[in-house]
C-alpha cells in the first residue's frame, strides 16, 4: 500500500514537471514568435523606406530548417506530453532560424539603405554658382575662334566674386592653373563622380579637404581665357563628361 502511494505520489510529481516544462517550453515559442513577427515587420518597413528588394533572399532562407516536427493543428489524436514536448522543441528550433534569417536579412536591407544615402549624399544636385546659364552643353561656336567645339560643360554667370557651392559630399584633389580654364579645382565624389570649375578667383578649400553639399568652396571670377565673369562647370561619370544640368535640380 505504501509502495503504491509513493509510486503515485512520483508520478504527480512527474506530471507537474512535465507541465511545469511544457509551460517554460509554450512561453518560449511563444516569445520566439512575437520577435519574428516584429522583425518580418521592421524588414518589410526597411525595404518599403529603401525601395529595395533584397535579391537572394532564397538563399538566406536556406540557412534554416526545414520544420520536419510534428505539426500540431494536423494532430487529431491525443498526444502524450512527450510527443508534446518534442514538437514544442522542434518548433523553437524553426522559430529560432526564423530569427536568424530576419536578422540576417535586416542587416542586408541596413546596408543597402547606408549605401543608398551615400550614394544620394554623393550626387550633384544643386546649382554650384547661384546665376543664369550663359552657354549649355554640347555642340557651339567658340567665342574665341569662331570655330564649332563641343563644349564640356555649362557656363553660369553671376556678379564678379559670388561664391561657389559644393554640389554634394566629396574630397578636393586639385587646385591650380589648367591653361584657358585658369584658377581651376577638381572635386571627387566617389562612385565614378567628379565635378570641375573653372575660371576662378579664389578658393577657400584645400587638397585632401572633405567637403560637404552646400558648403562655400570658391568664388567666380574671370580668370583664363574669359569673355567676363562666369563659372564653367563640369559633371563627369567614370571619366565621361555628362551634361551638367541633368544634376542642378535645384
Amino acid at each position: 500500500m505504501r509502495s503504491q502511494f509513493s509510486m503515485l505520489s512520483n508520478l504527480r510529481k512527474e506530471n507537474r514537471d512535465q507541465a511545469r516544462q511544457l509551460a517554460v517550453l509554450a512561453k518560449k515559442v511563444s516569445s520566439l514568435d512575437r520577435e519574428v513577427r516584429e522583425l518580418s515587420a521592421y524588414n518589410r518597413h526597411l525595404s518599403e523606406v529603401a525601395n529595395i528588394t533584397l535579391k537572394g533572399r532564397e538563399g538566406i532562407i536556406g540557412i534554416g530548417g526545414g520544420g520536419g516536427g510534428i505539426n500540431l493543428l494536423s494532430v487529431r489524436e491525443p498526444i502524450s506530453e512527450k510527443m508534446l514536448a518534442r514538437a514544442l522543441h522542434s518548433h523553437i528550433k524553426d522559430l529560432g532560424d526564423s530569427v536568424r534569417i530576419e536578422e540576417e536579412i535586416s542587416k542586408r536591407l541596413l546596408a543597402g539603405l547606408e549605401r543608398r544615402r551615400s550614394i544620394m549624399a554623393h550626387t550633384p544636385s544643386i546649382w554650384p554658382l547661384r546665376g543664369w546659364l550663359t552657354s549649355p552643353f554640347g555642340w557651339r561656336v567658340s567665342p574665341f575662334t569662331g570655330k564649332r567645339e563641343f563644349h564640356e560643360g555649362v557656363d553660369i554667370a553671376a556678379r564678379y566674386g559670388s561664391p561657389i557651392y559644393a554640389p554634394a559630399d566629396g574630397v578636393v584633389t586639385f587646385y591650380g592653373r589648367n591653361g584657358g580654364y585658369g584658377n581651376f579645382l577638381i572635386i571627387n565624389h566617389g562612385f565614378g563622380l567628379v565635378t570641375r570649375y573653372g575660371h576662378l578667383k579664389s578658393v577657400c578649400v584645400k587638397v585632401g579637404q572633405i567637403v560637404s553639399r552646400g558648403q562655400k568652396i570658391g568664388y567666380e571670377g574671370d580668370s583664363g581665357r574669359s569673355t567676363g565673369p562666369h563659372l564653367h562647370y563640369e559633371v563627369l561619370v567614370n571619366g565621361i563628361h555628362v551634361n551638367p544640368k541633368r544634376y542642378m535640380l535645384k
